[in-house]
This record gives C-alpha cells, structure tokens and sequence, in this order.
C-alpha cells in the first residue's frame, strides 16, 4: 500500500486485464472510434481510482481540443474541458507535451486547479495512439482521484499498452485499406459493384426494419462505346472518372454512388422517395451535361440517361428494385438519352402489355407475318422476312414495334422469337413442298433466345426435322436465314460467335440487321461468319443526301469486296428504289414492295396497319 492509500499491485492487475481485454477487442475490429470507446470504457470499470476517460479522434493539432467521449464518474467534468495549443500549454500541459513528443505523459492537478481539482480529480495521463499525422489517430486522456496515481500503477503498463494500440491500428489501417480496395473501383473511385451491392442489402433490411423508402438511380454515359472506338480507351478512362466526379459532387452525404459495369452507375438514396430521388436525378443529369471533359482532342461534352426507381412501390426485393430501375434507364434512352425517366410512370404500361403477351402466347396469338423481300436488279421477290404480329381477342393485329420492347424489358423474346421461328419453318416447308415458295426465309432472333440452350436445341431439332421431310427441295443452301441486330449482339465478340454458332454449323445462315445505326456493325462483319447485311433504313430514307449515298456507297463497295449481298430496308417510293439500284444494292424491302401479310390455314388473313413501319 503507497502513502496515497493505493495498493499499486492490486491496481496494476486490475488495468493490466482491462488493457488487456481492450487490446484483444482492438484486434478484431477495424474502426478506430469503437476502438478508442472501448479502452475508455473498460479502464474506469476496471478501478474506482479512474474518475473519467476521454478521447479526441484524427486530427490533433488543432487550435482547441475538445472531448468527443466521455466516460466516468466525472464526466461532467469533460463538457468544460479546452485544451489550447499554445506555446504554454504545450511546456506545461501533459496533453499537449504527449501530443508534441508523441508518447504516454502523466501529470498531478492541484486541488485548487479549478473546475478539474473541484471534480476531485488530483492526476492525468495523455495516451497518444497511432502514428503521428496519418489521420488514424487519436488521444486518451485519464483522470484518476490520487496524485501520482499512474506512476505508482506503473507508466511501463501503459507505454506496453500503447505499442500494443499502435499495432492494433496499424493492423486495422491495413484491413480498412484492402476493405476498401475489395469495395471500391479503381478507375473512378467509387464504390465497385460488389461494394454497391452490399450497400444496397444494407439499406433494403434497414428499411424493411423501420419501414423507410429508398431510391436508386440507375445511369449511364450515352453513347459511350463511340468514346470508346473514337478516342480510345485511355481518354475513354477519363470520361468515366469525369461522370463519376460530376454525379458525387452534387449528392448528398448519406448517398452512395457505384460503378455497376463498363459506363453504367447506380446511386443508393437512404430514405428518399420517388418525388425526391427525381429531383437528385436530374441535378446528376445536369451536372454530367454542364461538365466539359478535357481530352487529348480538345473538350468533350457527355450526357447520361437516368432510371429511378424506389423501394417499395417499384419493388420489394432488391433484384425487382434494379430491374424496374434498369427498365426506367432503357425507356430513358428510347425516348431520346439525356433525360430521367422515373419507373412507376412506365411500369404499369409495360407489365399491362406483359400479360397481353401471356396470354397471346398461351393462346397462340402470336403470329408470324411475311413481307416480300426483291432483286432490285430484276424486281423478282426472292425472299421475305418473317415478323411477329399479335392478334387480339377482338381480332386487331398489332405490330412488334408496339409490344418488343415490353417483351424484352419482362425477358419474354426468347419465347416470342421460338414461336415465330417455328411458324416460319413450316411456312418454309410448304412452300418448297407444294412448289408455290422457294424464296429465302429471314427471321429475327435476339440474344434472350440465343441464351436459352434449350430452346436452341429444340428449334434445330424441328429444323433438322424439316429439312429431312422437304428432301431434295432444298439444295445445297438451306434457305434460311436469322437476322440478329448489332444491339443484341454481346461486346464480347468471342462469346457472341459462341451463342449463334449452333445455328451456323447447321446451316443456317446470318444476316446482321440495321447495319449503319451502331459503332461495331464492321468488327461484326470481321469477325462472324455475315452473308447478308440489311441497310438500316434511316439511311435509305436519306439516300438522295449526297453525303449518304457515299456512304451507301462505301457499304456496297465492301460489300461487293467481302461477297455478302446487302439489303435496304424501308423503300416506299420508286425514287428511293431507282437511286440504290443506281449504287448497286442488290436487294430491297419496304411498303414499296407490300405491306406484311398474316397467312392463315384458310389464306391470308390481314396485313399491318398502314401506321406501323415496315420490317418491325
């Protein structure tokens, strides 16, 4: 027992477990602040004699400290506490001496020593933590009711506990850091898929809890691909961080914004309603627009398209969440890009058409429509594209274009395309078998369809079976042939090749539709085994532009040089189809030719409504 009346071995035990206890629990965490908490908690319930522990996180060196936690029986005492930094203090303050010398200093208080002697407190000692200036810091200061109490307990406890703190942090900044690099992207900064999913799981069982709307926007850089193939990918890198920097700055501090995939965000708005979360969206969509972009070429304006969706009206589970978004985002870019589209507008329109689809396909509405396909060197029809129509239970027919895109949003194309596929094998048949039809046949597929193995298979299956059945009618060349557009194509050039290589070795052969609308159409050319190619029909609109046509020139020329034959789309008059013949495009199709007709068992049945456009 010391004079003070402290039995110093009891009291060393008493810290040395509590410091002990405290260091194991720094070992498994990685946040600083619960950390620091938990060393100041334990210390006073380890003793009666320490009256009050009180922390400071990061920065140090600042013009006045002030508690941030406060535990004890004195901590009233922490509300009043100021520590100056000045050159005083710092000579004859232990605070700020352990600050400047960076280690462990204790210190007596005089009982006259204002508000801390009048608490009772008689010794302190400033416990610095961490490495100087490397923002993972903190200090610890204790009080205790005796003077000299820690020198008596022993000031080598506390500097082992300090070596042991400062390795705790350490370790902890190491598993923050690769934390941060698992959740982060870094190209951009911020968080990656795998962080913003997290996130998003985080705040949908959060909201499900307490009963909380949340939003996500869903967005990404229109036409960014042409970034890409014009700049390249470096400044297209640039491009990325620009959009993610001009989307962060201008949300709000409980938000979270991630890289979804290639030039695809997602933003996390916690509590945040549908009417609020649009508000957001469009400031991101201004701040994107308003942000030049400095490339090696000069300035670079971009824009984003937007999908809101918000939780729970839009959908009760996060993959409904996402997927209504993505929805959003898609009818966003149909209507234009640059603009936010928010999902409950457009929902209920989408999922009416959806069970029009249902049903039409249990029913076996959908039918198949064929329109004639012509030489334009002979004006002999030589082929004819077959195109989905839906039949309604009062008989109206309905385009593709009014119900594809709904159908693709709900992930029906696969069944759309494997019904019409069908009707045009034995539409093939017929013809060949009775005489009346030797044309080609064109059918579009879409990549939904391609990923669907089973159908596939099935399908090939029924054709195999066809084939068998017409005999020598067929030939050497089978006569039909799948239309697939560059937009349904992969990026993935390998894996595309992969998907339609089932119909290829059969036989069948591959047209690449609305070529001249993308970026990629001549990698395709390159790259798939391509015998047709289907002008797209915004430039055969235009083929009397002299700049179009030496571009329709230009396609045929490579056309001619590779041996595919190319088809325009959308002739309607005889000027449009006198100036391709001029250019030497071999095939033609439009409303020009005739409208698609529905053939029934007992014949034709109706034609598309002059209003829709031909080849949809």
């Amino acid at each position: 027992m010391s004079a003070s009346g402290i039995d110093s071995v009891d009291e060393r035990l008493r810290l040395s477990r509590a410091l002990l206890t405290a260091t194991a629990g720094m070992m498994r965490s990685t946040d600083p602040a619960m950390m620091f908490r938990a060393i100041c908690d334990a210390l006073p319930a380890a003793s009666p004699r320490i009256q009050l522990a009180w922390l400071v996180l990061g920065e140090l060196d600042t013009p006045i400290l002030h508690p941030e936690y406060a535990v004890g029986p004195a901590a009233v005492y922490a509300e009043a506490v100021q520590v100056p930094r000045s050159p005083q203090a710092a000579e004859h303050c232990p605070v700020r001496d352990a600050i400047r010398r960076w280690e462990a200093v204790s210190g007596n208080i005089p009982a006259s020593g204002g508000a801390a002697g009048a608490a009772g407190l008689r010794s302190l000692l400033a416990l610095p933590l961490g490495r100087a200036g490397n923002g993972l810091n903190g200090l610890i200061v204790l009080y205790a009711d005796r003077p000299d109490y820690f020198e008596q307990v022993g000031m080598a406890l506390f500097q082992a506990f300090v070596h042991l703190g400062n390795a705790s942090l350490e370790q902890a900044a190491l598993l923050n850091n690769l934390t941060h690099l698992a959740t982060h992207d870094l190209l951009t900064g911020v968080l990656n898929r795998r962080g913003i999913q997290e996130s998003m799981e985080r705040e949908l069982a959060r909201s499900q809890r307490r009963q909380l709307p949340f939003s996500v926007l869903l967005f990404d850089i229109d036409r960014f691909k042409l970034v890409n193939d014009r700049l390249g990918h470096r400044e297209g890198d640039i491009v990325l961080r620009c959009v993610a920097d001009a989307a962060h700055a201008v949300l709000r501090n409980e938000d979270y914004l991630g890289r979804w995939g290639g030039e695809e965000f997602i933003c996390l708005m916690p509590e945040t309603d549908c009417e609020t979360a649009l508000t957001l969206a469009e400031r991101i969509r201004r701040a994107v627009r308003e942000t030049p972009i400095a490339v090696s070429s000069g300035e670079l304006q971009v824009t984003v398209s937007v999908g809101v969706a918000s939780y729970p009206g839009d959908g009760e589970s996060l993959d409904k969440l996402i997927a209504t978004a993505d929805s959003a985002l898609y009818q966003a870019k149909r209507s234009g890009r640059d603009r936010v589209v928010c999902a409950s507008r457009v929902e209920q329109h989408v999922h009416s058409l959806g069970n029009m689809l249902d049903a039409a396909l249990r029913e076996r509405r959908i039918v198949a429509a064929y329109q004639p396909i012509v030489d334009l060197a002979t004006g002999e029809v030589v082929a004819e594209e077959t195109l989905a129509r839906l039949i309604t239970p009062d008989g109206d027919i309905i385009p593709a274009g009014d119900f594809i895109e709904a159908a693709q949003q709900l992930q029906l194309l696969h069944r759309i395309d494997h019904t019409i596929l069908m009707q045009a094998f034995s539409h093939c048949v017929t013809g060949l078998k009775t005489g009346m039809n030797r044309l080609n046949h064109f059918v579009n597929i879409s990549a939904d369809l391609l990923r669907h193995r089973e159908l596939v298979e099935e399908i090939l299956a029924a054709a195999c079976e066809h084939c068998r059945g017409c005999g020598d009618a067929i030939g050497d060349t089978k006569p039909m042939i799948i239309e697939i557009t560059e937009r349904e194509l992969l990026a993935d050039i390998d894996q595309a090749r992969e998907l339609l290589l089932p119909f290829t070795e059969f036989g069948l052969r591959l047209a690449l539709d609305d070529f001249g609308s993308g970026y990629s159409s001549y990698q395709y050319l390159a790259d798939l085994p391509v015998q047709f190619i289907k002008i797209d029909g915004s430039l055969v609109r235009r083929v009397s532009e002299p700049k179009v046509r030496a571009i329709l020139e230009g396609i045929q020329g490579m056309a001619e040089q590779l041996g595919v034959i190319t088809l325009a789309e959308f002739i309607e008059s005889a000027e449009t189809e006198a100036r391709l013949r001029e250019i030497g495009i071999h095939w033609g199709q439009g409303y020009y030719y005739g409208k698609p007709i529905i053939i029934s068992s007992q014949g034709l049945l109706g034609s598309l409504p002059a209003l829709a456009a031909p080849g949809i």
